[in-house]
């Protein structure tokens, strides 16, 4: 039996694998000996490299090259460069990697096995191959083999360099080394930037420096700078939350400015900016922080600092309706809404919609407070008087658009309602606007507009001969008819009508209310923005002028009104009683509340004024007995006959010029019709026949007279002085048109016309009478905005109150709070009382 030709250690080097009959564990064994027979080289290839680092950064750590010059620096480092490699070359020159045979002679070693059955294992026999005896006897020999492996070991790795390095030279520079980085302590790594980069600069480099950032969030957050110092970075350090858009400084001192340490290099936002040199030790660095979440000073080769910081962004806002809007018996849109923001509202508007059209419009908020989320939120209220708008009467969707400083918008959801109109009692006021309403809702009815308008204009009775209506109506109506009319024409034309409306319907008590809330929000914004006393007081002197304006304004429409004949408002009896005075009293309680620095009491007190003066309303009250109403109507129904009287003098006047009489004041279309339904109803008896015109009309006119003085009759227990002689005109008047004598026809109607007004003002002074006023002779009784007579002197000569008012709210709360109000007012008042007591109370009252 004979071996391989390859035999003994001379076979290691010819394995490349390891033998496939071992057993697994002694597979894993050899490849965990192979490893550390890589290990054991690799070591005592890399040592003399790495004496020759540690003896670099000893050196480095010391501070020493930084006392060099610059080129011995240089040289230094071109001897430890050099160093290090002739150490790699010297370590690597005889490198080889293990082989398999070797990790398994290792494992035999480490194992103590006798016979080197793991090098053997994989001999075969190589003579008498077909002699059973022989492989019988090689088969025996490599169970024995196989029998003979027990338990495998592998000591530790060893570099054998305790024999060749005699004197531990070695151990000697890691010493050193590690006994320079203790003594280079937090300046570790700033020495090894200093050692790796010579001073070019020739300024002292040394290793004090500071590093010193602050960060300024936007105006807008109202938060307050924050400053960061080296004391604060590493990674024990706190988070800092910092707002989007923020302003970042950084400056830094005794870091390089130039040569290959410098400048420094500013890491913010995911990526670098190269510091601003300001002087030979002095560097700054300016940016915003959007993204990013660190903030690091880098100089040459090392991180100086790092603050780690999260950058917060800025939310987009929210808005959302309080409710749903309510109406005022104006017709004016009173809204309640909040918006919210990470930072603050700027800017909420109110977005009208209908089909791909919109308007904006600004709206007012309120100081903010901070939610429970930390958001701030911001509440308002606004009345809008969308009357005048062409939508008025349609289908609109409202949204709220709320920004913030940086721009970003949110919106609520839509709102869809109708848009509430104005209800008009002047009957040409009201066509006026049905007028409008029409081109509103199509442009090419321009023409029919115009020719209805010129028919409303050619009746100055029916308006009270106002020349700036006529004005208006002749002006839209030959805008109107012009050849050139557009679309783009009807905004100003429809502005204009709707003034002449508003200006027929109560004269000046729409731009008296207009001022008023003009002046309440300014005052509002001066409370809001801690105003100087004497501007608050000067708006506040302001707003009660405004104030007693409207109210005046009311009285006249009232009388106005009372005189034309007009239709007159029924109010609710539900409706809160208060006086002129009790307003004036809540405007000064507010004043009173300004000067003592109770500026959101006084804000709460403007909105309550603002929402009693919105609801205000003028009209007849329905808490009127029935006999006073019943007066009332009588009043109402003469003033109509009067103006059919005035209306059959113009026809008679026109029949002088040539002239059909009827021609004039009866146009076609809509107008003509609605006023012919308007005479005939109140002002005919009760019979419901029209007006008519000529003998006939004024045959009919006499006969509602007749029926009209036995109403007077019945309920005053005397005719009214003038109604008979007025009757008698009439008579005469009906005989004059029959025989088509128009002048005298004309002079009688002219006669009846002044015995009706005067018998319409002997009326009224016999109804007072009857209520205990006495009003001088040939004075007509004024009546306020509810019908009331508003003389000094009522019954009994006590002052009357002429400026109670019927406002449409709920008696419940501001009556109760009123009540509350005048009851703490009397115990303060009350000499009886304490002392003690009554000034507790009058702290207690300037807190409201």
């Amino acid at each position: 039996m004979a071996r391989r030709p390859v035999l003994g250690d001379d076979r290691l080097s010819a394995a490349s694998t390891l033998p496939s009959s071992l057993p697994a564990r002694v597979r894993i064994m050899a490849v965990v000996a192979w490893g550390i027979l890589l290990i054991e080289r690799l070591w005592a290839a890399l040592t003399p490299a790495i004496c020759v680092l540690l003896l670099a950064l000893a050196l480095a750590w010391s501070g020493l090259p930084r006392d060099l010059g610059v080129w011995v620096h240089l040289a230094l480092l071109f001897l430890a460069g050099i160093g290090f490699l002739y150490g790699l070359w010297w370590g690597f020159r005889g490198f080889r990697l293990p082989q398999w045979q070797q990790a398994l002679r290792r494992l035999e070693r480490d194992s103590d096995l006798a016979h080197r059955p793991l090098t053997h294992i994989d001999d075969a026999q190589v003579s008498n191959l077909i002699d059973p005896a022989a492989a019988s006897l090689w088969a025996r020999h490599r169970a024995r083999l196989m029998g003979s492996i027990g338990r495998l070991d592998l000591k530790w790795p060893d570099n054998g360099l305790v024999a060749r390095d005699r004197y531990a030279l070695r151990q000697l520079t890691l010493l050193l080394a590690l006994a320079a980085f203790f003594c280079a302590n937090e300046a570790w790594l700033r020495r090894l930037d200093q050692a790796l980069l010579p001073n070019f600069s020739g300024i002292e480099d040394t290793d004090q420096i500071t590093v010193e950032a602050w960060i300024t969030p936007p105006d807008y957050t109202g938060l307050p700078p924050v400053s960061l110092s080296l004391a604060q970075h590493g990674k024990g350090a706190e988070t800092l939350k910092v707002p989007m858009g923020s302003r970042l400084l950084v400056q830094s001192q005794g870091l390089p400015t130039s040569g290959l340490g410098g400048p420094a290099t500013l890491v913010a936002n995911d990526e670098k900016q190269t510091f601003d040199v300001l002087d030979a030790s002095t560097q700054r660095s300016e940016t915003t922080l959007s993204k990013g979440g660190s903030i690091g000073v880098q100089s040459g080769l090392s991180t100086v600092v790092e603050w780690p910081v999260a950058i917060v962004p800025d939310m987009a806002p929210k808005a959302e309706f309080g409710g749903n809007p309510g109406v005022t018996d104006r017709g004016v849109l009173r809204l309640g809404y909040s918006a919210r923001d990470d930072y603050g509202v700027t800017d909420l508007r109110l977005v009208m919609s209908r089909g791909k059209e919109d308007f904006e419009f600004k709206l007012p908020l309120g100081q903010p407070t901070i939610g429970s989320d930390g958001y701030r939120v911001a509440q308002g209220g606004s009345f809008q008087d969308f009357t005048a708008h062409r939508w008025a009467g349609l289908d609109v969707e409202l949204r709220l658009v709320a920004r913030d400083a940086m721009g970003q918008i949110g919106a609520s959801a839509p709102l869809a309602l109708t848009l509430p109109e104005r209800k008009f009692y002047h009957p040409v006021a009201r066509a006026i606007i049905e007028l409008r309403k029409r081109l509103a809702s199509d442009w090419q009815f321009h023409n029919s507009v115009s020719r209805e308008l010129d028919i409303l204009k050619a009746q100055p009775e029916t308006y009270e001969d106002r020349i700036a209506a006529f004005m208006g109506m002749d002006f839209a109506a030959r805008r109107l008819r012009a050849e050139e009319f557009a679309p783009s024409d009807m905004p100003p034309v429809l502005q204009l009508m709707w003034d002449i409306a508003v200006d027929l319907e109560d004269g000046g008590t729409s731009l008296a209310l207009s001022e008023f809330r003009r002046l309440q929000q300014a005052l509002q914004d001066a409370l809001d923005r801690g105003a100087s006393d004497e501007e608050v007081e000067r708006l506040m002197n302001q707003l009660q002028e405004a104030m007693n304006r409207y109210m005046q304004d009311l009285q006249q429409q009232l009388q106005r009104a009372m005189e034309s004949g007009q239709q007159m408002r029924q109010l609710s009896p539900n409706g809160l009683k208060l006086s002129q005075n009790d307003l004036n009293r809540m405007l000064n309680d507010a004043r009173n509340m300004a000067r003592a620095g109770a500026k959101d009491s006084a804000k709460q007190m403007l909105d309550q004024l603002q929402k009693l003066m919105e609801n205000l309303q003028a009209g007849v009250p329905s808490t009127m007995s029935a006999e006073g109403r019943a007066q009332q109507e009588l009043n109402s129904e003469l003033g109509r006959l009067m103006q059919r009287q005035q209306k059959l003098l113009e026809e008679s006047y026109n029949a002088q010029r040539g002239q059909q009489p009827g021609e004039e004041g009866m146009g076609e279309g809509e107008m003509g019709q609605g006023q012919q339904q308007g005479e005939g109803m109140p002002g005919d008896g009760g019979n419901g026949q029209a007006a008519g015109s000529g003998a006939m009309g004024q045959e009919q006119l006499r006969r509602d007279l007749g029926n009209l003085m036995q109403r007077f009759s019945n309920m005053l227990g005397d005719l009214p002085g003038g109604l008979g002689e007025a009757e008698q005109y009439m008579r005469g008047a009906v005989d004059n048109l029959k025989n088509q004598d128009f002048p005298n026809a004309a002079e009688n109607q002219n006669n009846a016309l002044n015995q009706l007004q005067q018998g319409l003002q002997a009326a009224q002074e016999m109804m007072q009478r009857q209520a205990g006023q006495v009003p001088g002779r040939g004075n007509r009784a004024k009546m306020d905005p509810l019908g009331r007579p508003t003389d000094e002197d009522g019954p009994g000569g006590n002052p009357i109150d002429s400026s109670n008012m019927d406002l449409g709210v709920d008696k419940e709360p501001a009556q109760k709070a009123r009540e509350i109000f005048e009851e703490l007012r009397q115990r303060r008042n009350d000499p009886n009382r304490p002392k003690q007591e009554r000034d507790y109370l009058d702290r207690l009252l300037k807190q409201f």
